[in-house]
């Protein structure tokens, strides 16, 4: 079994509007100017695959830029990568509580040099589609279930196919005037098909932030992600 732990950096966040304390999700039609909101920032997954949703539904797009920068030059290693990634996504609201989600990464550059055979590949894909219905649990409370699947299109596949499945669910909670809590859990189960073999692992997820309102324009977010890799198995066709 592998824990991966992964700490939130610290994020401020400013925005025109003005908060609302009278609500913790805004209706459809209405728009939200509550600062302490957006998207939560757990999860490393391909196309948001294994990244718990914001509860509060809402009709948006969203870029995100990511990178990484890994150096091991020493023995036993002599590894090396470079990653630079950007997804898009889309939020439709069908309903009051319920938020047609679509993601896919549209460009990934990855550099890697092991021991001095280096690759550089650009590729494009996967993508995902989420579907989530929340619930209003108390005044100051706000639940989510959602159902996301991982559609098989990797221009960086060669050999194979990954595709998948999660289910999972969120919380947003008021604590307070000044404070909101998010986070939630979640199963994924990545697929991998590769020359006839069928690799699945099922992995755990569980995401906690907490937002802290500065001031009507401004608030500070953290929080801690965690996936498990609890189990795997193969089956051949």
């Amino acid at each position: 079994m592998i824990v991966r732990l992964a700490i939130a950096v610290v994020v401020l966040v400013i925005a025109a509007g003005r908060a609302r304390a009278d609500e913790v999700c805004p209706k459809a039609g209405e728009k939200s100017g509550d600062v302490a909101s957006g998207p939560l920032m757990g999860g490393n997954g391909p196309a948001d695959f294994g990244a718990i949703p914001e509860v509060c539904g809402a009709t948006d797009g969203l870029l995100r830029l990511r990178g990484a920068l890994t150096i091991a030059s020493t023995m036993p290693d002599y590894y090396g990568s470079i990653f630079a990634g950007a997804t898009l996504r889309g939020r439709f609201r069908l309903a009051d509580r319920t938020t047609l989600s679509i993601a896919a990464d549209v460009f990934d550059y990855r550099y890697v040099n092991n021991g001095g055979l280096a690759s550089n590949p650009v590729s494009a894909g996967p993508g995902t589609v989420t579907l989530q219905q929340a619930f209003a649990l108390t005044a100051d409370t706000e639940a989510a279930a959602y159902a996301r699947a991982l559609a098989p299109l990797d221009t960086g596949r060669q050999n194979g196919v990954e595709t998948g499945f999660e289910l999972g669910g969120g919380l947003r909670m008021r604590a307070g005037a000044r404070w909101i809590i998010d986070g939630g859990v979640a199963v994924t189960a990545p697929l991998d098909i590769t020359g006839g073999q069928a690799h699945l692992r099922v992995e755990p997820v569980a995401l906690a932030e907490a937002w802290l309102r500065l001031r009507p324009s401004a608030a500070l977010c953290g929080g801690v992600n965690m996936r498990v890799n609890a189990a795997c198995g193969s089956n051949s066709g």
